[in-house]
């Protein structure tokens, strides 16, 4: 117990004067602070609204095959250089074929001599000198003949490897004088005038994609996008992964694209009325989603909405709102049900402090 009366009453007037200024002073600090939580909040109205399908995917030429050759031999010539540009029928290379020559002029000379023989037998039918079955026998022949003839002609054209297609080439895996065989890779040809993209999306935007939609196409090493449209749809659904295959097509003409390329793929869908609100102004608790409406007497409700599609920044309700109500969109996280909240509105109509 304190010995000096004076000290002791010093200390209870001050324990008295902080007991009643101190809740003032915070309540003046408050005030100072803006007591009341300063919120933005946006107007819903409903706009256009559509959504983007991302998905990835891995470019493909639109025609490109591996040339080989039809049977084991050696190559003669070479006809073209790498990464050449040839056209459709261009002779690519020559391989040896002086066997295949030699029996077309051997059946070329066998087809004459018949002939001759059916000519001779012609004739002595005038004089009833032959039978009609000798001729026969000898026409028959001469089409046994012919046909091996065909026959001979055929490997002969399969020494001379040409382009099925208008197309690049690539690097050429071969020389002249190398024993190849019909599993030797001669050289890459693809025609990369147009480029087929495949990819695969889930199967709850079956509905949303159609020919000829616009597609998107972005690649690391380009600034710019490219623009293609959906060629054709898959008619079944993956059971496993719940998803379908689509095939987009570009076309090409500057080359920018090649084959083997990973491209980030855009698809957007057909725009539809709707109520939009910033993503901001969503609070999600548990499988719920709410915002607080903005009342006229500067109060929140906290009220539950139904979130649809998204975009980036963006979010479409599906109920629970209406056009023309208020949310708040930042701030959200300093108010409660029923809480007063100050907008920026009402912050530049508040008299200054002099």
């Amino acid at each position: 117990m304190l010995k000096n009366p004076v000290l002791w009453i010093v200390v209870l007037l001050i324990g008295m004067l902080a007991f009643v200024f101190w809740p003032m002073e915070d309540k003046l600090q408050d005030q100072r602070r803006g007591g009341t939580p300063l919120v933005e909040y946006s107007v819903v109205s409903s706009l256009p609204y559509n959504e983007e399908i991302s998905a990835l995917g891995n470019a493909q030429a639109n025609e490109s095959i591996d040339l080989k050759a039809y049977s084991t031999d050696r190559v003669q010539l070479v006809h073209f250089d790498d990464g050449q540009f040839v056209k459709k029928g261009q002779l690519l290379v020559t391989m040896k074929h002086d066997e295949e020559k030699a029996n077309i002029d051997e059946y070329k000379a066998t087809l004459n001599e018949h002939r001759r023989q059916l000519r001779r037998l012609q004739d002595l039918e005038k004089q009833s000198a032959t039978a009609a079955s000798a001729i026969e026998k000898q026409q028959s022949l001469i089409e046994s003949t012919e046909a091996q003839q065909q026959v001979a002609e055929a490997r002969f054209n399969e020494k001379f490897i040409v382009a099925p297609f208008s197309g690049q080439v690539g690097l050429r895996q071969i020389s002249p004088g190398q024993l190849v065989t019909n599993s030797t890779n001669i050289v890459t040809l693809d025609d990369v005038s147009r480029i087929k993209v495949e990819f695969q999306l889930p199967e709850k935007y079956l509905t949303e994609v159609t020919v000829g939609q616009q597609v998107q196409a972005q690649h690391v090493a380009f600034k710019q996008p490219f623009f293609g449209q959906i060629d054709s749809i898959s008619s079944r659904v993956d059971k496993t992964s719940r998803a379908f295959s689509v095939r987009a097509i570009f076309n090409n003409e500057s080359k920018s694209l090649r084959p083997g390329m990973l491209l980030q793929l855009k698809v957007t869908t057909e725009a539809s009325s709707a109520l939009v609100i910033p993503e901001s102004a969503i609070v999600p608790i548990n499988n719920q989603h709410f915002v607080y409406v903005l009342n006229d007497d500067n109060t929140v409700t906290k009220t539950e909405i139904e979130v649809g599609r998204r975009k980036p920044g963006t979010a479409e309700v599906i109920s629970g709102l209406t056009s023309g109500d208020k949310v708040i969109h930042k701030g959200v996280l300093k108010i409660r049900d029923g809480a007063r909240v100050m907008t920026p509105e009402d912050n530049k109509n508040e008299p200054k402090e002099s």
